[in-house]
């Protein structure tokens, strides 16, 4: 249970150190997201939570692997050195401030409510379910030091990263306008060979006919 409680937290940290690595150092991107994704453990109250984190920002298709590797490369080192003391109090700001405002929405109540349902304790008491996650999330918040994250990633995550990871790269689609352009273009070398070939048929047709008519001529005479 607890281990959920710190992805949220690794989460929200891998996502403010690739921006400031990405975009702030390298100036190659506007904004990444981390999400995670448990949905695909089976309905049992034992074994090991399995998931997914995905990294996503959008780029110039071109440095797209470079910009990866950088990326791995920051958590890599994150699992190396651990995070400092700034970034664990920078995390917990954020997470504290979105913990707020989401008590204001009706979307975040929908979630937890969702969650306590789905929770491994569920036992038939959704209040219960709930307050058991609320202490995990507290402890985990006052236990969270450089220390404790770096031990977080190295175990929850793959270590090292760059053992095990997928890479899916979107390449954009040819705008419209272009996609227009060259039909026009391919219309008009098709158009033009047409009208070519028309006018080799019309050529023959009008020489045929001078024959036949040069033919007859020449019966009569």
């Amino acid at each position: 249970m607890e281990d959920i409680h710190f992805v949220g937290f690794l989460s929200k940290l891998l996502e403010t150190k690739i921006v400031q690595v990405l975009r702030f150092k390298h100036g190659q991107i506007y904004s990444a997201g981390v999400s995670v994704f448990l949905g695909g453990n089976k309905p049992s109250r034992i074994g090991n939570v399995r998931g997914d984190i995905s990294v996503n920002f959008s780029c110039d298709p071109n440095i797209s692997t470079t910009l990866v590797e950088l990326a791995l490369d920051e958590i890599l080192r994150l699992q190396d050195e651990g995070p400092s003391d700034e970034d664990v109090s920078t995390v917990l700001e954020i997470e504290q401030r979105a913990h707020e405002n989401g008590l204001q929405e009706n979307y975040y109540w929908l979630d937890r409510i969702l969650r306590s349902y789905q929770s491994r304790i569920y036992s038939g008491d959704v209040g219960s379910s709930f307050e058991v996650q609320e202490e995990g999330r507290s402890k985990v918040k006052n236990s969270l030091t450089p220390s404790i994250t770096q031990l977080a990633l190295q175990r929850i995550l793959p270590f090292p990263c760059k053992n095990q990871y997928c890479v899916v790269i979107l390449m954009p689609q040819a705008s419209h306008f272009r996609l227009l352009r060259s039909f026009f273009h391919s219309g008009l070398n098709h158009r033009g060979r047409d009208v070519k070939i028309l006018a080799g048929i019309a050529g023959l047709t009008v020489l045929v006919l001078s024959l036949w008519r040069y033919s007859r001529c020449t019966l009569r005479f």
